[in-house]
Order: C-alpha cells, then structure tokens, then sequence
C-alpha cells in the first residue's frame, strides 16, 4: 500500500491519467460480446483502487470509462455518462474495502457493481439484448478484476510510490 504521507497534487493528476490512459489502451483488447465495448479497460481501474485507494480508484474507473467511450464513438450514447459514474463509484467502493477487509472481497464488490450497471442498457438495447449481454459482462468484469488484482498483490510490497 501507499504510505501516508502527502503526495503532490501534480503526481496524483499525472497518475490518474496514465492509468486513465492505460484503460484506453485496455480497451483494444476485446473479449468476446454481443456489444464492442467488452474489453480489458477496467484492468487499471481494480489496480489502481487497490493500489493507491478510493479516490484514485474512483477517478481511474470513471475516466477510464469516459475515455474509451470517446475513442469508441460512445456505442451506447449518453447513457456512457451513468455508466462512468456507476464504475467509479465501483472503483472507490474497490479501495474502501479492500482497505477495510482484502482484496478479494473489493474485487467481488467491484465486479457485482460493474455487472449490475448492465440495467442502464436497457433503454438502448432493450430487455432481451440486455439479459443476453450479462454473461459476457460478467466474463470480462471477472477478467478485469482477476488481473488487477494478479498486479496489485504481485507489486504491493516491492513498489514504493
């Protein structure tokens, strides 16, 4: 974990927005989906809330998301917007219990609040679509979540930031 001493608020923008940057990058890794926009773009997201905690996690989630809509051509519309805000409330929730309890029970919170967020497509892909896109959400919010979490626990004590 981060120490607790006061970081510069200049290093904290540049690291939200590497690792903002780092979810478009992710994003360009599809998994397989009914919609384009099942990628590894939350990967950053879980990593870094487990990492520096709420707040970063909560920025990276939420940007990260904004991010690759905007580069994808927001396939879903304006409904991008609750959906960034929903995973950056996944993204702090992520660095609040893992700061609490462990990581495994942040990544399980953070991957129900991401496939939860599926309810908001509802609107544009309708109900059937919707219910047939929950698996391969599910998939890729599991994969996202595993691999932050394979990064967080290998570099948490070697790191020092």
């Amino acid at each position: 974990m981060v120490s607790n001493k006061k970081v510069p608020r200049t290093y904290l923008v540049a690291r939200i927005t590497v690792f903002a940057a780092l979810s478009v990058v992710g994003s360009f890794i599809q998994l397989p989906s009914p919609v384009s926009t099942v990628a590894l773009d939350s990967t950053p997201g879980f990593f870094v809330a487990l990492y520096f905690g709420p707040l970063d996690g909560f920025c990276v989630f939420g940007l990260g998301h904004m991010a690759t809509a905007i580069v994808h051509g927001f396939p879903l519309g304006i409904l991008h917007l609750p959906i960034a805000l929903g995973l950056a409330v996944a993204g702090a929730a992520v660095g609040i219990i893992n700061k609490k309890w462990h990581v495994f029970p942040a990544v399980a919170a953070g991957i129900a609040i991401n496939t939860a967020l599926v309810v908001l497509a509802i609107p544009v892909l309708g109900m059937a679509a919707t219910l047939s896109f929950i698996p391969s959400l599910f998939l890729a919010a599991c994969v996202n979540g595993a691999l932050g979490a394979i990064l967080y626990v290998a570099v948490r004590r070697r790191l020092r930031v």
